[in-house]
């Protein structure tokens, strides 16, 4: 069946959800878990979103590489994330070897969250021992040790895939994103269903059922995908993604163009290598995601055609082929405008580099994505039907055929043309499919057409007025008035005489 009008928005809010999701995983350091340590880069991105989540004023600034930088920033306070196996070599690991001196001035040292309390007594121990510039009273242990919100071991299992802990972390940082997709959802549902009903009641009930119903598989395809980053599958292919990147940068267009991806992504310039990995991961990422997102909005359809079997695996193919190609249209639609966005929002003051990168997505995402859409369904439409099609060409035919049998007058047509219209609906369509068993046979799906439309005409029937015959005096009565019209009208006879 073609898509009713409902899908069609979950769709293109699926447009909008996929690259979303590749920007909000591409600013994590997720590309970094499956690397040795990589536990401590999980506990940065663990502990920011705990902070996130109380309304704290948090920003990760690590990854700008700078020596004995703070990796993270909490309401001003600048914060130096450790993670070792033992209370000893996490704080061991703030210390220089050579002199032995506390490298972050400044900054807290945020802790295994189960590491703490041994953590703060070793503190303690190492001002005593003169090692910490700045500090004297062993009792100010406390405020140079931060707890953090994950043990050492959830942080390792965050780091990898299949387990509690790193489904957890995934469904909170994409809880975000779903939000998002959830405030989208809900402003296209309410606006196309207030413009057809004008009623502000039934338009919010609707937008909020499908807002909510698309916040959820965004938040599905969030998970999935983050899971699947973890896989060394995943770094394989960002180097295979790099190579082509660099290739591309070997122009000055291609740079531009390199520097302007990363730059709309991260909110921030960005250079050369830097911009070549980012981009290069920003690639993998999407593809990730947009796949995922192309799956989860073909179950529904799956299950319509290996076990509802309302529709056929033709359909089902052109479908997936359609809705995959606007998919990944949208996340080209994203990478573009994002980069647009950024260029023209560091122009204005106002605006910023990061919220035109953003604005700059969500408009290509929802441009392009629908267009590609549009245009792989025109090409798909050229080489298959869809199964609507099929059954709407038999329908008018039995339509005709019935409207013959119950001598329709014409504002009967009439009245039946509105009935059709408000009954014949994509799933009226594939239930009648699903009872005539697939389109394999035009006999049987006319006579299932027929059964499911006779109703309509059956009620035009019965509206009909009552047909009472006339009684044998007055069919006498009116045969007679037949007879005397027909005497009267007949021409006197003339003679003439010869």
């Amino acid at each position: 069946m073609t898509q009713p009008s409902n899908e069609k928005r979950k769709l293109t809010v699926a447009r909008l959800a996929s690259p979303a999701i590749a920007h909000s995983l591409e600013r994590s350091q997720i590309a970094k878990y499956h690397t040795k340590g990589g536990h401590g880069f999980t506990a940065e991105d663990a502990n920011h979103l705990a902070d996130v989540f109380h309304g704290k004023r948090a920003e990760i600034v690590g990854m700008n590489n700078e020596v004995n930088g703070a990796d993270r920033i909490v309401n001003g306070l600048r914060i130096q994330s450790k993670y070792y196996q033992t209370a000893a070599k996490t704080v061991a690991s703030a210390f220089a070897s050579d002199s032995g001196l506390y490298r972050y001035a400044q900054q807290v040292l945020e802790v295994p969250k189960d590491q703490y309390d041994a953590c703060v007594e070793l503190m303690r121990k190492r001002i005593a021992a003169g090692k910490v510039p700045g500090f004297e009273n062993p009792a100010d242990a406390e405020k140079l040790i931060h707890k953090g919100t994950v043990t050492y071991k959830q942080a390792k299992n965050i780091a990898r895939a299949g387990n509690i802990d790193s489904l957890v972390f995934d469904a909170k940082s994409q809880a975000v994103t779903s939000s998002y997709v959830l405030a989208i959802s809900f402003t296209i549902t309410f606006a196309h269903d207030y413009w057809h009903s004008c009623r502000i009641g039934d338009a919010a009930k609707s937008a909020a059922n499908r807002s909510f119903l698309a916040s959820g598989t965004a938040l599905v395809t969030g998970v999935i995908s983050a899971q699947v980053l973890r896989s060394r599958a995943a770094a394989v292919g960002v180097a295979s993604v790099r190579r082509g990147v660099k290739n591309v940068t070997r122009s000055s267009i291609g740079r531009s163009a390199v520097q302007r991806l990363a730059t709309g992504s991260l909110g921030r310039a960005v250079y050369g290598a830097a911009a070549v990995n980012h981009v290069s991961k920003l690639l993998r990422t999407n593809a990730v995601a947009a796949t995922v997102a192309t799956v989860a909005t073909a179950g529904p359809d799956f299950y319509k055609a290996a076990f509802d079997r309302s529709i056929s695996w033709k359909q089902f193919t052109k479908n997936v082929s359609v809705n995959g190609f606007g998919i990944a249209a949208g996340s080209a639609g994203w990478l573009g405008g994002s980069a647009i966005g950024a260029a023209v929002g560091s122009a204005l003051p106002v605006v910023g580099t990061a919220a035109g990168g953003i604005a700059g997505g969500l408009l290509g995402a929802f441009g392009i994505g629908t267009a590609g859409s549009a245009a792989a369904k025109a090409v798909a439409d050229k080489v298959v039907d869809d199964d609507s099609q099929a059954m709407l060409r038999l329908m008018q035919d039995e339509v005709q055929s019935l409207a013959f049998e119950y001598m329709l007058s014409e504002p009967e047509i009439e009245m039946l043309a509105k009935r059709v219209a408000a009954t014949v609906t994509p799933d009226w369509l594939r239930q009648v499919y699903k009872e005539a068993n697939g389109l394999s046979d035009d006999e049987t799906t006319r006579r299932c057409l027929r059964n499911a439309l006779r109703p309509e005409f059956d009620a035009l029937a019965k509206a009909r007025p009552r047909v009472t015959l006339p009684t044998e005096s007055e069919l006498s009565s009116f045969l007679s008035d037949i007879a005397n019209a027909a005497n009267d009208k007949q021409p006197e006879s003339s003679s003439n005489d010869c």
